[in-house]
């Protein structure tokens, strides 16, 4: 079932390494502002918790399977929405984020919980290491095809063109998923003592999931647009991608070998420590050369992170003797403190634009550097998971 779980997951992720990187720079081409990119990811992170509550209790009821194959339709229908607004997609950004937030809410939803069934304490870092390799693996060629098929077609087609591939990618990956099956959970639902937890390990995991969502949800669009700025061309932006995707998969097969629950620590740290010394690069200077070595080392530091912290979170929760029923409800919880990163961190962007035009861009590259020492410190405090 695992491998079968694997196989869904990478069709997911070469549908979405076609087309993710370019759906913020399309909608900069259209208006050159930052501004509707802002709202229509508030939009969606807005979003994303509501659905992830709602999953938890209809998580309850159905086959959880149905959720995560609910959350991709849901990216077909995002994409599906471009093709039909076009140019005028930024008229309807608000709603174009609501439809994303639906998507990323059903499919990670069903993601975590299936994660967690499939796998144990001894394989995760493991899984989330394969994971990390083949997502890596799609971005070295997807990102550039892209690049390359908007590039060959003048004004927007191209765009149209990779947006119906993804959609047709994410059609495919739902149809595999049909064979995979969970058995609903029969029990009152509640979280109120998940979100505000006296258990130190859980409180702490939660907070240090605030500080990863919140150097996400700026990071993840801000350099592929600055990227897209310092060049004028998304074929670069393209073979940028790629470029950043061998760094990826590297520092992905070294954690899948080595990342155990005695040593996510060290591994966390590093990565917090080239994080920030990374951030000055940019400060120094933005342009194609600083942003290259930026996104190369940047990516090698965020999986130093990133996959220790998701390996780590899922342990905890299985240190509760009721793990297996209240699973669902732990990753309901856990999205509190990131929906509050993702929204804070977007606000404060806002923010530091309007009132530093020039000084913002890197005043928040320097700010979110350093939240990965946020993630090393809520993980460190905690006993080792054996």
């Amino acid at each position: 079932m695992l491998k079968h779980f694997i196989v869904t997951i990478s069709l997911f992720m070469a549908a979405s390494v076609l087309s993710d990187a370019f759906v913020n720079i399309y909608l900069w081409r259209l208006k050159a502002d930052y501004f509707p990119i802002t709202m229509y990811m508030l939009a969606c992170y807005a979003t994303v918790p509501v659905v992830f509550y709602l999953c938890g209790y209809i998580g309850m009821k159905i086959d959880r399977t149905a959720i995560y194959i609910l959350g991709i339709f849901c990216y077909v229908a995002f994409y599906f929405m471009v093709l039909i607004f076009r140019e005028h997609i930024t008229e309807h950004v608000l709603l174009w984020g609501f439809i994303k937030g639906l998507a990323m809410g059903f499919y990670w939803f069903g993601y975590h919980i299936l994660t967690f069934d499939f796998t144990t304490t001894h394989d995760r870092d493991s899984f989330y290491a394969n994971t990390s390799i083949i997502s890596g693996a799609a971005s070295l060629a997807g990102p550039m095809i892209a690049g390359f098929i908007i590039t060959a077609f003048p004004s927007f087609p191209g765009y149209y063109i990779i947006f119906a591939c993804s959609a047709v990618l994410f059609i495919t990956s739902a149809a595999m998923s049909y064979s995979m099956k969970s058995t609903p959970i029969k029990k009152p639902y509640k979280i109120e003592d998940l979100v505000f937890s006296n258990d130190i390990k859980w409180r702490n995991t939660m907070i240090a999931y605030f500080f990863l969502s919140g150097r996400d949800a700026i990071s993840l669009f801000l350099i592929s647009i600055l990227v897209f700025k310092s060049t004028g061309n998304e074929f670069t932006l393209g073979k940028y991608s790629m470029m950043v995707a061998f760094s990826t998969i590297s520092t992905a097969y070294i954690l899948g070998k080595f990342s155990r629950p005695s040593t996510r620590d060290g591994f966390v740290l590093a990565g917090a420590v080239l994080s920030f010394l990374m951030s000055f690069l940019l400060i120094y200077r933005i342009n194609i050369y600083t942003l290259l070595a930026y996104g190369i080392i940047g990516a090698l530091a965020d999986y130093l992170v990133r996959i220790p912290i998701s390996a780590h979170a899922l342990d905890v929760i299985s240190l509760d003797a009721n793990a297996n029923e209240r699973k669902m409800e732990y990753i309901v919880a856990r999205d509190v403190p990131v929906a509050i990163g993702r929204i804070t961190m977007l606000c404060v962007f806002i923010t530091f634009l309007r009132y530093m035009p020039v000084a913002g861009i890197k005043a928040i590259i320097l700010l979110i550097s350093l939240f990965p020492f946020g993630v090393y410190f809520f993980m460190r405090n905690k006993k080792r998971i054996k």
